[in-house]
């Protein structure tokens, strides 16, 4: 049983005629010494389940061998050098290197290592000529951050820095002499939203540049080019969410001139070569590029709409290159800033391709990944006016891992809508009778799920399981429609689809409830979560990391309200029926048997916030009914940024392989069940 006080009853209150019951609301207090407590059980609780599983210690050094790994990432090209992360074998952050384009010579710049084992660091900026570089600083898994800068040339870290908090924009100032940036601190109590000018030379106070009010869900953003700076101001209005956008040059830095206002999102507006471009869906429905006067005129479009809509834009060398996901392939074009076509880079087939564009940049190279379900991620660099992109950094794990089959088939969801099911298996999908399945999606944000390396999947494969992503409404893989009929009220068509493809694979007999698993983290954690509360008896496991679950008031955590136009507001009726209909900690009842569920989470979790996995596996722990086991693997440091070191990563995955190769009975070679 759960920690329970007496002197912290259930909360009761009405909510457009609805009254909500909500047990556990001291627990979302985390300076309670009872729910210090409560973590503490939890701790105790989970590790007597995995010192039960004899084969941990196996599944552990399998991990190791993918995750123990030379790993390069963050590339980025400026002024003669290449700059870029590295994590070592046995080491368990990623330092930042830079290597001379010339010559090849290779110097460490930032190593975190002396600052404690969960201190991480990244490449935030780099000045327009290579020689400062600005890289942030995290502790855990959190998202907020500090920003420091060091000298390329000699390695001295300067000891100007930006405080802690949410990253808004950050450029060098064109003469070196200081930098601008814009940064959110986590307390809401700052009147209005600024830019600041910090001067290296220490003799004055941060100049502001530019500020604006600050409302209820409102953001400000600073872009930057080598010629203007950029303030991009979001904000609601009523239902709706708007941008303005005003200009400044970096030589008269005060002097701001409105270019739009009242734009509704979405609006992106790009700054480049000091042009002024925007991504705009303006009568058109998958989105165009447009130039812009400095009064927001629209001179020309010179990217126009096609039949998929821009997944990542990048500029090098004055190209667009804009990557999109056509009939489930990836593909890069090219376009000049005249808006001409240009030829399209040469990528491999299949896989994904993330684009890594550097915000600001001058040069004419821009770096890309490409990953597939059996690929870990390769780097590319390409250079505009060239054919070939060059392999940059390829990333192997330390012995090869076997190939699998990969299918996509369709079922037909609730309502008579196709719904394309992707299936990956070692030997063959549907064997010889029903197999252990692990099945995720995403359902949200308008984000498609594609082929993409996970080390988690991979070995559950090797065991002998089927891996299943079904691609739900609410995602982006047939652009906004898509999105949109699993968006906001009509959230509750992802969920129905997830379950949908749950009988699918019972139907046609490629597994049973018994050997069915589901996994998902943050809006898939809620995915998840709402699935096993609605039908339980599909799944026989559950694996929900940092999810959201308390839907009711969900908005109230950390800066979640910026997600309304995502999941809809308590405020109003309509919205808050829908939430409160599949919410997953309101749909907890007491007379079920809910299935096997490991929940994830930390209190550097500063994005899903990690009150909704307490509130939810007290809920479940509680009742008289629940046999299965509900775990919570909880930490300080585990946040929602995927930095934690490489040895409690390897850990933690760990432990998510044992929980499902034992509730799935898939037994380990050498081992048994595990």
């Amino acid at each position: 049983m759960s920690v329970r006080a007496p002197s912290f009853p259930p909360v009761e209150e009405t909510l457009h005629g609805v009254r909500v019951h909500d047990p556990y609301r001291w627990l979302e207090d985390r300076s309670l010494p009872e729910t210090a407590r409560w973590i503490e059980e939890q701790q105790v609780r989970s590790q007597a389940y995995f010192a039960s599983c004899e084969t941990l210690k196996q599944l552990r050094c399998r991990v190791q061998e993918f995750l123990n790994v030379e790993v390069v990432d963050q590339p980025a090209k400026t002024g003669g050098r290449y700059f870029y992360r590295r994590r070592c074998r046995n080491q368990e952050q990623a330092c930042i290197y830079v290597r001379e384009a010339a010559t090849g010579a290779e110097r460490l710049l930032v190593d975190p290592s002396g600052t404690g084992q969960f201190t991480s660091v990244g490449i935030h900026r780099i000045s327009f000529d290579g020689s400062l570089l600005a890289y942030e600083v995290k502790q855990g898994g959190e998202d907020s951050k500090e920003i420091r800068i060091v000298d390329v040339g000699s390695g001295r870290i300067l000891p100007d820095c930006v405080g802690r908090g949410y990253a808004r924009g950050f450029t060098f100032a064109t003469d070196l002499g200081g930098f601008y940036y814009c940064q959110e601190t986590s307390s809401s109590g700052a009147p209005s939203h600024l830019i600041q000018f910090h001067s290296f030379s220490g003799l004055a106070a941060d100049r502001v540049v530019f500020d604006s009010a600050r409302a209820p869900g409102s953001r400000l953003v600073l872009i930057a080019d080598d010629i203007h700076l950029g303030a991009r101001l979001m904000y609601r209005n009523g239902r709706e969410q708007f941008c303005d956008f005003f200009v400044a040059s970096r030589e008269q830095d005060k002097v701001w001139r409105s270019v739009f206002v009242n734009k509704k999102l979405p609006y992106s507006p790009i700054l480049d070569s000091g042009r002024i471009f925007a991504l705009s869906y303006e009568g058109a429905l998958n989105g165009q590029i447009v130039e812009l006067t400095v009064d927001g005129q629209e001179i020309r479009t010179v990217v126009p709409e096609t039949e998929a809509a821009p997944r990542q834009i990048a500029i090098a060398g004055g190209r667009f290159l804009i990557g999109y996901l056509e009939n489930g392939s990836s593909r890069i074009r090219c376009w000049t800033a005249e808006g001409e076509e240009a030829s399209e880079i040469k990528i491999p087939a299949g896989g994904t391709i993330q684009l890594l564009p550097q915000p600001g940049s001058t040069e004419k190279s821009v770096f890309y990944t490409h990953e597939s379900f059996v690929q870990p991620p390769q780097i590319y660099e390409y250079s505009a006016g060239t054919d070939e992109p060059t392999l940059f950094s390829r990333r192997l794990p330390s012995q090869e891992q076997n190939s699998a089959e990969v299918r996509t088939l369709v079922f037909v969801g609730e309502d008579g809508t196709a719904i394309p099911v992707t299936l990956v298996a070692r030997n063959g999908i549907a064997r010889s009778g029903p197999q252990p399945v692990i099945m995720t999606s995403y359902g949200g944000f308008g984000v498609p799920m594609t082929p993409q390396f996970s080390v988690l999947v991979t070995i559950m494969i090797e065991l002998g399981a089927t891996f299943a992503i079904p691609h739900i409404r609410g995602g982006g893989e047939f652009g906004k429609p898509w999105h949109d009929a699993g968006r906001a009220r009509n959230r509750q068509t992802s969920i129905d689809d997830f379950i949908g493809a749950a009988k699918w694979l019972y139907a046609e007999e490629i597994t049973t409830p018994a050997k069915l698993a589901i996994f998902g983290g943050s809006n898939s954690g809620l995915l998840v979560g709402a699935a096993m509360t609605q039908r339980p008896d599909l799944f026989c496991a559950v694996v929900c990391i940092a999810p959201l679950l308390d839907m009711v008031r969900y908005e109230r955590f950390d800066q979640a309200v910026k997600w309304q136009s995502e999941y809809g507001s308590v405020e109003f009726a309509e919205e808050f029926h829908a939430l409160y209909g599949y919410s997953p900690y309101h749909r907890v009842r007491m007379n079920v048997d809910y299935p096997a569920t490991l929940f994830v989470s930390g209190d550097r979790d500063d994005r899903c916030n990690p009150a909704h996995v307490r509130k939810m596996a007290a809920r479940l722990q509680e009742r008289a009914a629940q046999s299965n086991p509900i775990l919570v693997d909880y930490s300080e440091e585990r946040g929602h940024s995927p930095v934690l070191p490489l040895s409690v990563r390897v850990d933690a995955l760990a432990r998510k392989l044992a929980f499902l190769s034992r509730e799935l009975g898939i037994e380990i070679p050498g081992g048994g069940p595990s």
